[in-house]
Protein backbone atom coordinates (compact mmCIF):
# COMPACT_ATOMS: atom_id res chain seq x y z
CA UNK A 1 0.00 0.00 0.00
CA UNK A 2 3.42 2.12 -0.19
CA UNK A 3 3.13 3.60 -3.46
CA UNK A 4 -0.21 4.90 -2.79
CA UNK A 5 0.77 6.58 0.54
CA UNK A 6 1.92 10.29 -0.98
CA UNK A 7 -1.79 9.78 -3.23
CA UNK A 8 -3.77 9.60 -0.05
CA UNK A 9 -1.92 12.73 1.36
CA UNK A 10 -2.06 14.92 -1.93
CA UNK A 11 -6.02 14.05 -1.87
CA UNK A 12 -6.58 14.79 1.94
CA UNK A 13 -4.62 18.01 1.88
CA UNK A 14 -6.78 19.81 0.40
CA UNK A 15 -9.21 19.38 3.24
CA UNK A 16 -6.67 22.36 4.92
CA UNK A 17 -6.07 24.40 2.14
CA UNK A 18 -8.18 26.96 -0.08
CA UNK A 19 -9.57 23.81 -2.43
CA UNK A 20 -11.62 22.89 -0.04
CA UNK A 21 -14.25 23.85 -2.05
CA UNK A 22 -15.35 21.14 -4.59
CA UNK A 23 -14.77 18.09 -1.63
CA UNK A 24 -17.04 15.50 -1.22
CA UNK A 25 -16.70 12.59 1.38
CA UNK A 26 -19.11 9.80 2.03
CA UNK A 27 -20.03 6.36 2.86
CA UNK A 28 -21.17 3.10 0.63
CA UNK A 29 -21.83 -0.25 0.70
CA UNK A 30 -21.25 -2.51 -2.47
CA UNK A 31 -23.46 -5.93 -2.46
CA UNK A 32 -21.29 -8.00 -5.16
CA UNK A 33 -19.95 -11.67 -6.31
CA UNK A 34 -16.46 -12.44 -6.67
CA UNK A 35 -15.31 -15.39 -8.79
CA UNK A 36 -11.53 -16.98 -8.73
CA UNK A 37 -9.88 -20.38 -9.10
CA UNK A 38 -6.63 -21.71 -7.51
CA UNK A 39 -4.20 -24.63 -8.31
CA UNK A 40 -2.12 -26.08 -5.83
CA UNK A 41 1.15 -27.74 -6.93
CA UNK A 42 2.93 -30.48 -4.90
CA UNK A 43 6.81 -30.73 -6.37
CA UNK A 44 5.88 -33.27 -9.29
CA UNK A 45 2.42 -34.42 -8.65
CA UNK A 46 -0.33 -33.34 -10.82
CA UNK A 47 -1.78 -29.91 -9.85
CA UNK A 48 -5.33 -29.61 -7.40
CA UNK A 49 -7.75 -27.00 -8.95
CA UNK A 50 -10.71 -25.31 -6.81
CA UNK A 51 -12.57 -22.73 -8.10
CA UNK A 52 -16.14 -21.14 -6.63
CA UNK A 53 -18.00 -17.73 -6.03
CA UNK A 54 -18.75 -15.65 -2.98
CA UNK A 55 -21.72 -12.90 -2.14
CA UNK A 56 -20.28 -10.58 -0.11
CA UNK A 57 -21.35 -6.33 0.94
CA UNK A 58 -18.32 -4.15 1.71
CA UNK A 59 -18.12 -1.29 3.50
CA UNK A 60 -15.67 1.71 2.35
CA UNK A 61 -15.39 5.38 2.68
CA UNK A 62 -14.11 7.76 0.25
CA UNK A 63 -13.51 11.31 -0.47
CA UNK A 64 -13.21 13.26 -3.94
CA UNK A 65 -12.14 16.58 -4.83
CA UNK A 66 -13.62 18.06 -7.90
CA UNK A 67 -11.23 19.11 -10.77
CA UNK A 68 -11.52 22.87 -11.94
CA UNK A 69 -13.35 21.75 -15.06
CA UNK A 70 -16.33 20.93 -12.51
CA UNK A 71 -17.40 17.89 -14.51
CA UNK A 72 -14.07 15.57 -13.37
CA UNK A 73 -13.53 14.09 -10.27
CA UNK A 74 -10.37 12.84 -8.89
CA UNK A 75 -11.24 10.18 -5.21
CA UNK A 76 -10.02 7.79 -2.95
CA UNK A 77 -11.92 4.51 -1.99
CA UNK A 78 -10.83 2.32 1.32
CA UNK A 79 -12.49 -0.31 3.00
CA UNK A 80 -12.06 -0.68 6.47
CA UNK A 81 -12.51 -3.85 7.38
CA UNK A 82 -11.17 -7.29 5.76
CA UNK A 83 -13.33 -9.36 3.51
CA UNK A 84 -13.05 -13.08 4.66
CA UNK A 85 -13.21 -15.77 2.25
CA UNK A 86 -14.73 -19.12 2.44
CA UNK A 87 -12.49 -22.11 4.29
CA UNK A 88 -12.03 -24.73 1.71
CA UNK A 89 -10.76 -28.45 2.12
CA UNK A 90 -9.88 -31.19 0.63
CA UNK A 91 -8.09 -34.63 1.13
CA UNK A 92 -5.31 -35.49 -0.49
CA UNK A 93 -3.19 -38.79 -0.49
CA UNK A 94 -0.24 -39.32 1.42
CA UNK A 95 2.57 -40.28 -1.12
CA UNK A 96 5.20 -39.74 1.21
CA UNK A 97 4.75 -42.51 3.71
CA UNK A 98 3.31 -45.12 0.75
CA UNK A 99 6.42 -47.35 0.63
CA UNK A 100 6.46 -48.37 4.63
CA UNK A 101 2.83 -48.81 4.86
CA UNK A 102 2.67 -45.45 6.57
CA UNK A 103 0.68 -43.25 4.08
CA UNK A 104 -2.67 -42.49 4.33
CA UNK A 105 -4.73 -39.46 3.60
CA UNK A 106 -3.95 -35.53 5.00
CA UNK A 107 -6.85 -32.67 4.68
CA UNK A 108 -5.72 -29.37 3.52
CA UNK A 109 -7.79 -26.41 4.81
CA UNK A 110 -7.00 -22.76 3.04
CA UNK A 111 -8.68 -19.56 3.91
CA UNK A 112 -7.89 -16.30 2.79
CA UNK A 113 -8.29 -12.69 4.13
CA UNK A 114 -8.46 -9.79 1.86
CA UNK A 115 -7.52 -6.63 3.56
CA UNK A 116 -6.59 -2.58 2.70
CA UNK A 117 -8.25 -2.67 -0.42
CA UNK A 118 -7.67 0.72 -1.98
CA UNK A 119 -8.69 2.41 -4.41
CA UNK A 120 -7.52 5.37 -6.57
CA UNK A 121 -10.32 7.05 -9.32
CA UNK A 122 -11.71 9.13 -11.70
CA UNK A 123 -15.38 10.02 -12.14
CA UNK A 124 -16.54 12.00 -15.02
CA UNK A 125 -20.23 13.47 -15.01
CA UNK A 126 -22.29 13.13 -18.06
CA UNK A 127 -24.42 15.17 -16.69
CA UNK A 128 -26.01 16.58 -14.12
CA UNK A 129 -26.56 13.33 -12.20
CA UNK A 130 -24.70 10.26 -14.48
CA UNK A 131 -21.54 9.55 -14.40
CA UNK A 132 -18.60 6.82 -15.37
CA UNK A 133 -16.11 5.86 -13.13
CA UNK A 134 -12.85 3.94 -13.55
CA UNK A 135 -9.92 3.28 -11.24
CA UNK A 136 -7.19 1.19 -9.94
CA UNK A 137 -7.21 -1.01 -6.81
CA UNK A 138 -4.43 -2.59 -4.62
CA UNK A 139 -5.39 -5.45 -2.04
CA UNK A 140 -3.43 -7.41 0.50
CA UNK A 141 -3.97 -11.31 0.14
CA UNK A 142 -3.52 -12.91 3.81
CA UNK A 143 -3.36 -16.60 3.56
CA UNK A 144 -4.38 -19.14 6.38
CA UNK A 145 -4.01 -22.16 5.98
CA UNK A 146 -3.73 -25.54 7.53
CA UNK A 147 -2.25 -28.04 5.74
CA UNK A 148 -1.39 -31.80 5.93
CA UNK A 149 1.48 -31.87 3.51
CA UNK A 150 3.21 -29.34 5.81
CA UNK A 151 3.58 -26.32 3.44
CA UNK A 152 3.56 -22.58 4.70
CA UNK A 153 2.37 -19.86 1.93
CA UNK A 154 3.29 -16.20 2.19
CA UNK A 155 1.10 -13.58 1.55
CA UNK A 156 0.64 -11.53 -1.69
CA UNK A 157 -0.29 -7.91 -2.95
CA UNK A 158 -3.17 -8.16 -5.87
CA UNK A 159 -3.75 -5.19 -8.32
CA UNK A 160 -6.54 -4.54 -10.25
CA UNK A 161 -8.85 -1.92 -12.34
CA UNK A 162 -12.47 -1.08 -11.52
CA UNK A 163 -15.23 0.65 -14.21
CA UNK A 164 -18.57 1.54 -12.99
CA UNK A 165 -21.36 3.29 -14.12
CA UNK A 166 -23.60 5.40 -11.39
CA UNK A 167 -27.05 8.27 -11.08
CA UNK A 168 -26.48 11.37 -8.21
CA UNK A 169 -28.85 12.97 -6.97
CA UNK A 170 -28.68 16.27 -4.54
CA UNK A 171 -31.02 15.65 -1.11
CA UNK A 172 -30.43 19.22 0.12
CA UNK A 173 -28.40 20.78 3.14
CA UNK A 174 -25.37 19.96 0.77
CA UNK A 175 -25.76 16.00 0.79
CA UNK A 176 -26.57 13.56 -2.16
CA UNK A 177 -26.92 9.93 -2.66
CA UNK A 178 -25.57 7.70 -5.49
CA UNK A 179 -26.60 4.56 -7.22
CA UNK A 180 -23.70 2.85 -8.70
CA UNK A 181 -22.65 -0.68 -10.94
CA UNK A 182 -19.69 -1.83 -10.98
CA UNK A 183 -16.78 -4.13 -12.63
CA UNK A 184 -14.04 -5.20 -10.44
CA UNK A 185 -11.27 -7.18 -11.59
CA UNK A 186 -7.49 -8.35 -9.87
CA UNK A 187 -4.85 -9.91 -11.27
CA UNK A 188 -3.59 -13.40 -10.36
CA UNK A 189 -0.62 -14.20 -8.22
CA UNK A 190 1.55 -17.08 -7.28
CA UNK A 191 2.03 -18.36 -3.80
CA UNK A 192 5.33 -20.11 -3.19
CA UNK A 193 5.29 -22.10 0.06
CA UNK A 194 8.04 -20.67 2.38
CA UNK A 195 9.14 -24.04 3.66
CA UNK A 196 8.87 -26.14 0.40
CA UNK A 197 10.37 -24.54 -2.62
CA UNK A 198 8.67 -27.14 -5.04
CA UNK A 199 5.25 -26.17 -3.77
CA UNK A 200 2.89 -23.18 -4.70
CA UNK A 201 -0.37 -22.26 -5.44
CA UNK A 202 -1.60 -20.23 -8.14
CA UNK A 203 -4.49 -18.20 -8.26
CA UNK A 204 -6.64 -17.03 -11.89
CA UNK A 205 -8.03 -13.34 -12.11
CA UNK A 206 -10.12 -13.09 -9.92
CA UNK A 207 -13.60 -11.01 -11.16
CA UNK A 208 -16.25 -9.26 -9.52
CA UNK A 209 -19.34 -7.18 -10.45
CA UNK A 210 -22.16 -5.45 -7.78
CA UNK A 211 -24.17 -2.70 -6.87
CA UNK A 212 -23.57 0.21 -4.61
CA UNK A 213 -25.25 2.37 -3.03
CA UNK A 214 -23.45 5.65 -1.41
CA UNK A 215 -24.13 8.97 0.54
CA UNK A 216 -22.08 11.86 1.18
CA UNK A 217 -21.59 15.52 1.52
CA UNK A 218 -20.42 18.39 -0.42
CA UNK A 219 -18.52 21.37 0.65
Amino acid sequence: MKKYFYLIIFVLGFFNSSYADGMKVGVSVTAGVFEASAKEKEADETSISKSGEILIAIPSIFVEKVLPNDRVSIGLDYVPTGLESETTDHKQVDRKGEGDGTGGTVTNSVQVDFENLLTLYLKADINDNVYLKAGISQVDAVTNENLGTGSKYGDETLEGYVLGIGYEMDTGSSMFVRAEANWMEFGGATFNSTNNSDNSVTTSDIDGYGARISIGRSF
